[in-house]
């Protein structure tokens, strides 16, 4: 009688065990065949670049949260343009700017923000010549300046066109470029195709650069105050659930080995939380630049 009641448990213990692994194995099964988790990254670098530095992310994230998750890259500013405003990327990585609008207009929300150089913010700039004769931010009068990455960069564009206007200079004081990305802004200037480049202060230190120019030629010549680094965000519609797991595992990166070194592959010393009143320093630049 006792040897027939262990029986019994015990096949109900088995049944229990086979009944959870099952419940196990069929969650992991439905969430390797979800839609994939799609990542979009702002052409702040070349796609090649890009892809290099945030591959290992995307695959750490598809592990972790045990789904496809897939970055898809854009070849040029107007391409991820195109796909943000569609609201193809659960995850996104963009300028302050884009951000803003994307906040306001499409019902994407920060979550965090990068960490550069062991810096939590980030400033515009101005660069020069160290040659150039420009020493102060006047004598940029009748200048070409080439601003990288086009009329929507903030770093790039937006915050050195506000520190230009608030010394006095205005659209038809000076001639207005601009170049694929601020890496290729500052390249130009070193290369005397420009007088000035409008990049972030950051820009300077990238290896992209560094490799390929002796930055000590270089002069900035006015450099913002700090501001909120570069945000991430994802759409607000997401399950919370999961928009807690993508924060929490990229605030925590910094915690193990395998994480900091998918950092030091992307080229961030950590990432750091954010919320959208974080860019309100933004959105006053912003209007003063374009008045809505």
């Amino acid at each position: 009688m006792e040897h027939s009641r262990n029986v019994k448990k015990l096949r109900f213990c088995s049944l229990r065990l086979h009944l959870v692994f099952f419940l196990i194995a069929a969650t992991m099964s439905c969430n390797l065949f979800a839609d994939p988790l799609l990542i979009g990254i702002f052409p702040r670098r070349d796609a090649v670049v890009t892809a290099k530095l945030f591959r290992p992310l995307s695959r750490y994230l598809e592990e972790k949260l045990q789904r496809p998750v897939k970055l898809e890259l854009s070849p040029n500013f107007n391409v991820f343009l195109e796909r943000l405003q569609e609201r193809r990327y659960d995850l996104v990585h963009l300028n302050q700017y884009e951000y803003i609008n994307a906040h306001e207009e499409l019902d994407y929300v920060a979550i965090v923000q990068n960490e550069e150089f062991g810096e939590k913010t980030i400033r515009g700039a101005i660069y020069v010549r160290r040659d150039s004769g420009i020493e102060n931010i006047d004598q940029l009068r009748g200048k070409k300046i080439l601003f990288g990455g086009g009329p929507r960069a903030m770093m790039s564009y937006i915050v050195p066109t506000y520190l230009l206007r608030q010394a006095g200079l205005q659209a038809d004081d000076y001639e207005e470029s601009y170049a694929v990305n601020p890496p290729n802004a500052v390249l130009a200037t070193y290369l005397k195709q420009a007088d000035a480049a409008g990049a972030g202060e950051v820009v300077r230190r990238l290896p992209v650069v560094r490799n390929k120019i002796a930055v000590d030629e270089l002069n900035i010549v006015v450099v913002s105050e700090p501001l909120p680094h570069l945000p991430w965000a994802v759409k607000n519609e997401l399950e919370e659930d999961l928009k807690s797991q993508i924060k929490s595992l990229l605030l925590g990166l910094n915690e193990t080995p395998q994480g900091k070194e998918i950092l030091r592959q992307a080229r961030l010393s950590a990432f750091n939380p954010a919320d959208d009143k974080d860019y309100n320093t933004h959105r006053v630049i912003v209007d003063a630049i374009y008045a809505r």
